[in-house]
């Protein structure tokens, strides 16, 4: 069972993580504004956390880590 959860948490992280890529770049070419909002969740979270990286890089990974809760969430209702 643990080989069965950490394949699938491993799979989802990787998938969200490039997922989260693409759609924060594609969001920013439809919706401007988006950006913004971003780069002030990334510097929110690097202000608290006091993280040294970019803004643009911790609002992806804030967007990949909701990806992959929801990826968890879908695979505990799938998994039973």
């Amino acid at each position: 069972m643990p080989a069965k959860s950490s394949g699938s948490h491993i799979s989802g992280h990787l998938v969200s993580y490039i997922a989260a890529a693409f759609l924060v770049k594609h969001i920013n070419t439809y919706i401007p504004p988006f950006s913004d909002l971003s780069h002030m969740v990334g510097g929110l979270f690097t202000s608290l956390t006091g993280v040294n990286i970019s803004d643009e890089i911790s609002g992806m990974l804030v967007v990949s880590t909701f990806l992959i809760a929801m990826w968890g969430v879908g695979f505990h209702f799938y998994d039973q």
